[in-house]
């Protein structure tokens, strides 16, 4: 993964590596477009402005959390670390970003006329009038994201148990090869 100088996550490349779906200790290759992961993803790049944008990542991170809970999702180190880090740049962000829009949610005061109570009633519509406003959006993608978080320490121990296993029966046949 690639960081832009403004510390912003600048290319997802890389995010998925590492990454593993399908019974821990068995390999298959990630679903095609349309699974949580990409779901997930695509979300985050399209932003808090686009409703169902918001909802996809909070779908996503929900569906990553159940695949990892139920044993179908792990992840190496490394991917973790990338997932973590991606997961991390936007709930740190989260905070500053909801402030600001909290202040477009208060309609400015921007004069007595007409067109300038209109522009003030909209900027407050748009940042929290309704469920598809940026507030809102904004709190369904970072409940996304945290499910991911959790989802990406699951995906690791699933892993870790995976590599656990397979040392184990290595060692075995080991035995049983230096024994014959």
């Amino acid at each position: 993964m690639r960081e832009t100088t403004q510390g912003g996550i600048d290319d997802w490349e890389g995010v998925m590596g590492g990454s593993q779906f399908g019974a821990p200790g068995s390999f298959t290759p990630p679903p095609a477009a349309g699974d949580a992961g990409s779901n997930f993803l695509s979300g985050v790049i399209a932003g808090p402005a686009d409703a169902e944008a918001a909802k996809q990542v909070s779908t996503g991170g929900s569906n990553l959390k159940a695949l990892a809970e139920g044993g179908k999702f792990a992840v190496n180190e490394e991917g973790f670390q990338a997932y973590i880090k991606a997961c991390d740049f936007f709930i740190d962000g989260y905070d500053k970003m909801i402030r600001d829009v909290r202040v477009l949610a208060g309609a400015a005061q921007m004069g007595g006329s007409t067109y300038a109570k209109a522009v003030a009633q909209f900027n407050a519509t748009v940042a929290d009038g309704d469920p598809e406003a940026l507030i809102p959006n904004l709190l369904l993608m970072r409940r996304g994201v945290e499910d991911a978080r959790e989802a990406m320490v699951i995906a690791r121990k699933n892993y870790r148990e995976t590599e656990d296993a397979h040392t184990v029966a290595f060692t075995a046949l080991n035995k049983n090869l230096q024994g014959q």
